[in-house]
């Protein structure tokens, strides 16, 4: 996370920029284009001005396939994460993910990250605005049916999709 970059440009493109370094993508509410590819988005981003309240863009979807993520201080227009195959994610990232943005976050998807337990599931509690939550393949996550019916209590307006093993 670098303070500097965020200072220069804001919290949204600092953190877009670090999730496209890492490996994923990210598309902005004012950009139609998702962006997976750092010069691409570096280039487009170039052309605004973040001192211009009308180029401020917010980072509304992150998608994490195979990435690494970290940084989510100031993303208030984030609607979407996608982690998939996240290696490096654990249960620690959860909490901090869910304490930053869990009460704008819409749609979550955690999927074949194997550092995620029962215990970093926990911390979804506190994502009050989540409308859907898929959780798949998560080989380390014990007690399946207690786990998603603690979901369900703590979450009663979000659709959740975790299937057994």
């Amino acid at each position: 996370y670098d303070i500097q970059r965020v200072k220069e440009v804001g919290p949204d493109r600092a953190a877009a920029e670090w999730v496209v370094r890492c490996g994923g993508a990210v598309k902005f509410d004012r950009i139609d284009d998702i962006f997976n590819d750092y010069n691409v988005l570096v280039k487009r981003c170039a052309e605004l001005d973040p001192r211009v309240p009308s180029d401020n863009v917010k980072v509304t979807h992150i998608h994490a396939i195979d990435a690494s993520i970290t940084g989510y201080d100031g993303l208030d227009g984030i609607q979407e994460v996608r982690f998939v195959r996240c290696g490096n994610l654990h249960d620690f990232g959860l909490e901090y993910m869910a304490k930053a943005v869990g009460s704008h976050l819409g749609y979550l998807e955690i999927d074949s990250c194997r550092r995620i337990t029962e215990y970093g599931l926990a911390h979804l509690e506190k994502c009050s605005a989540l409308k859907s939550l898929l959780l798949s393949n998560l080989k380390h996550v014990h007690g399946h049916d207690k786990v998603l019916q603690r979901l369900k209590k703590a979450l009663p307006n979000t659709e959740i999709h975790f299937p057994a093993r």
